[in-house]
């Protein structure tokens, strides 16, 4: 059973309101209904429960939002499909609202792109086909991809694309960033490769270098030694020449020789060159004489010093032995002492003195003070108190005095006849008053002879503290005196204690020479057998070969300065081996180091590098398969277009424009890389190129054009859906075309068993094709439609059916 579409129930969508059911079941169905009744809305509402989507909107991203009536706040597609078997879920369901969109398509994707590629052409598809006939490039043209798309050679063309990056090593770097980071890679292993070898080649000659400094070395050491090469032994030739503890023992031994020469050198020349016997005589005497004066002046006036400095001894216990080398200095330290001592017991019994009398005026005044104080106290005592008292009483009773009667006994005063009681009373009231003051002054002044009192007995504190004791006050003058006359016994003795030290310094002088004398007699006996040692170990040689012993140790000096300077060459040549030793086993180390990078760096580089073949040999591959691609997109496409599209098409144009003398045509051109864009032309019926359509066609057979390619490829590639929807495609054509369409269409679904949905605008036209392509046979059928609005504004469809009747007459 064929696929067919069965109904169709649309609510608020689009132009159409309210909810509208369209039979479907039909060979062929036609809708007709005027500007703006729905016709589209429909055809797309067929799309929507297809596919789930308007293909020709698809640019438009916020389309879905625009679905619903404008008046409702949402709709429904229901759209029922049979025969399709595991194709189709049977029902295509569309939900919508603005905002909301949900889709459930009939169809699954494969069959959905069938349908909008090859099955429906809704005005807007017809209209960029007619924009693509002004196109002037033919290189990736509209047509073409658009032509492409139809003939379904997105995979060849997927194909050749994504290989085409193999032809160009730039497009590959931008396809894939780590090839090109690979090459950066390469190069850069390459420049530190290059490095790595001159490092190599650096090392080498650098060992080469040091070998021959090294065998110059060798030589110096040992005139017969084999010179060295290249991976000599290290270890061993260390071991040969490195005798340097021997050599630094040598110079040590030769350097001792030396300085033992020189000290004999330095000894011969202090020994004198007379007799030593008779100077040591003179010697001997003159300290003999020397030593007799000392002695008299010790007995003299040293003794005097001496005794007096032992008196002195007894008050300056840090006094120092007396001692002839120093006798002047300490003679004079005896005597500035004892002047600092004089002056200090002075000072001492000075301030005794000031104290003693400062004690005595503070006693003085103490006995004063407090005799005075008494004296204060008791006329204080004896008047104060009464005196106050009594002035008080009469001053309270005074205001009281009436006349001369007295308000404490009663009497009249005027019985003494000694004046007015009042004038007594304020009489007696003064001279009370006058007392108190002077015994106010009596107190002021028992203040003052306080303080005099306090200040005494402090000043007599004072002085007790620096009063001496009696026995102390004793001892301090005896000292003093005793001090003074040793001071004055040391005092003459002073140019005795210079005589004496003098003395002593040249006794002590003549002493030193004999002694000096006699160590030089013993030391001239012992030099000579060291002499003859040294110069003997020196030259080899006895030192009675030489005129004198002086010319004997310089020839020794020579002889050792000569080998020093040797054994000292020999040192520093050993040392120098071995530091070259060392330098030869790191420049060694540092070659071999170099050696290995190199080594792994050749192994990277040529990893890398056979990488980078491997990849030009894919690269190489690719370039054959996408040649080999392009050549069977390019077959394909030549044998559609020219064994069967263009054939179709011209067959398909030539019916509906009979008297057209240009035909439009695909023409092929070969780009020369195997490539082929399809470019549309005319030609003219006698076989002669011609221009493009858009040029050479009018309005109406423009879109006539169009039509028929989009019939032609219909018909020119096998059909998956046995489906044609056309939205009123006939615009612009005469009733020729009209008459030569309908044809067209009648053998599409009778012939081809293909169900057709049309929607047309025009009345005259919309009957004219109901005639046409009424049934024909049985089981053929027919469907029409008309869209239109009620007085509410709702959209209403109105179906009528056909079905094959048999003509009666003719069957009588």
């Amino acid at each position: 059973m064929n696929p067919r579409l069965k109904s169709l129930s649309v609510q608020n969508f689009r132009s159409m309101r309210g909810s509208v059911v369209i039979p479907l079941d039909a060979q062929v169905v036609l809708v007709h209904g005027t500007n703006g009744m729905g016709k589209t809305s429909v055809m797309s509402a067929i799309e929507l429960g297809l596919t789930g989507s308007i293909a020709h909107l698809e640019d438009q991203s916020k389309y879905h939002n625009f679905l619903t009536h404008i008046d409702t706040a949402g709709g429904s597609i229901q759209l029922a499909v049979e025969g399709m078997n595991y194709r189709s879920t049977g029902t295509g369901q569309v939900t919508y609202a603005p905002g909301a969109f949900h889709a459930t398509p009939a169809l699954n994707e494969a069959d959905a792109g069938f349908f909008a590629e090859r099955c429906y052409l809704p005005q807007a598809v017809l209209g960029r086909l007619l924009d693509i006939y002004d196109q002037k490039k033919t290189t990736n043209s509209r047509l073409t991809e658009f032509v492409k798309e139809l003939l379904r050679l997105d995979a060849l063309d997927a194909l050749v694309d994504g290989l085409d990056h193999a032809f160009n090593v730039t497009r590959i770097r931008k396809l894939v960033p780590v090839y090109k980071q690979l090459e950066e890679a390469l190069d850069l292993l390459d420049k530190q490769l290059e490095r790595e070898r001159s490092s190599v080649e650096t090392a080498r000659q650098a060992t080469t270098q040091r070998i021959s400094r090294l065998n110059e070395l060798l030589a110096v050491l040992d005139p017969t030694a084999v010179p060295v090469g290249a991976g000599f032994d290290v270890a061993a030739l260390r071991a040969r020449t490195g005798d340097r503890d021997r050599d630094q023992a040598e110079v040590a031994s030769v350097t001792q020789q030396g300085t033992e020469v020189s000290s004999l050198l330095s000894r011969l020349e202090q020994t004198p060159a007379e007799s030593p016997d008779a100077e040591l005589a003179a010697l001997e005497r003159d300290a003999a004489t020397i030593g007799s004066e000392y002695e008299t002046w010790l007995n003299g006036p040293g003794a005097q010093i001496t005794q007096t400095l032992g008196v002195l001894r007894e008050f300056h216990s840090e006094l120092s032995p007396l001692d002839g080398a120093s006798v002047e200095d300490q003679v004079g330290d005896a005597l500035r002492w004892c002047v600092i001592e004089v002056d200090h017991c002075q000072r001492f019994l000075d301030r005794h003195g000031t104290a003693s009398q400062q004690l005595t005026a503070a006693r003085t005044t103490i006995q004063r003070a407090t005799t005075r104080i008494g004296e204060i106290n008791q006329a204080l005592e004896a008047g104060a108190k009464d005196a106050r008292t009594l002035a008080a009483a009469l001053a309270g009773i005074a205001p009281h005095v009436e006349g001369d009667m007295c308000p404490v006994c009663n009497r009249d005063y005027a019985e003494l006849d000694n004046g007015s009681l009042t004038a007594h009373i304020a009489a007696t009231i003064a001279n009370l008053t006058s007392e108190a003051g002077r015994l106010q002054a009596l107190s002021t002044e028992r203040a003052s002879e306080s303080e005099r009192l306090t200040t005494a007995r402090r000043d007599e504190a004072t002085a007790e503290r620096l009063v001496l004791e009696p026995e102390a006050l004793v001892d301090l003058r005896r000292r003093q005196s005793a001090i003074a006359s040793i001071s004055s016994k040391l005092e003459p003795l002073q140019g005795d204690a210079a005589d004496g030290q003098s003395l002593f310094m040249r006794l002590d002088g003549a002493r030193r020479s004999l002694a000096a004398t006699r160590r030089a007699g013993l030391q001239s006996a012992s030099l000579l057998p060291e002499i003859n040692d040294a110069v003997e170990r020196a030259t080899g040689q006895p030192t009675t070969n030489f005129s004198s012993l002086r010319e004997a140790l310089e020839a020794a000096t020579g002889a050792l300065s000569g080998r020093l300077r040797a054994v000292r060459a020999t040192l520093s040549s050993r040392v120098s081996v071995e530091t070259e030793l060392d330098q030869y086993a790191r420049e060694v180390q540092l070659l071999s180091d170099s050696v290995v990078r190199v080594t792994e760096l050749e192994r990277r580089v040529a990893t890398m590098k056979g990488a980078f073949s491997s990849i030009g040999e894919v690269r190489e591959r690719a370039k054959t398969i996408a040649t080999a691609a392009t050549h069977v997109r390019s077959r394909i496409v030549r044998d559609v277009f020219s064994g069967s599209l263009n054939k179709v098409w011209r067959d398909l144009f030539v019916r509906l424009a009979p008297n057209e003398q240009f035909v439009p045509q695909f023409r092929l051109p070969d780009q020369g890389d195997g490539k082929v864009e399809a470019v549309l032309e005319t030609f003219h019926r006698s076989g002669q190129s011609s221009g493009p359509p858009g040029a050479m066609l009018s309005q109406g057979n423009l879109n006539t054009s169009a039509l028929t390619l989009f019939l032609a490829l219909n018909l020119s590639v096998p059909s998956q859906l046995p489906w044609l929807v056309l939205d009123d495609p006939v615009q612009s054509m005469d009733d020729v075309h009209i008459a030569q369409f309908a044809a067209l269409l009648r053998t599409f679904s009778k012939g081809l068993g293909k169900q057709v949905v049309l929607a047309v605008h025009e009345r005259a036209l919309f009957e004219y094709l109901t005639l046409e392509l009424s049934p024909a046979f049985a089981g053929d059928s027919l469907i029409t439609v008309e869209i239109s609005r009620n007085f509410a504004g709702d959209a209403v469809a109105d179906p009528h059916f056909y079905a094959f009747e048999d003509d009666k007459a003719v069957a009588a």
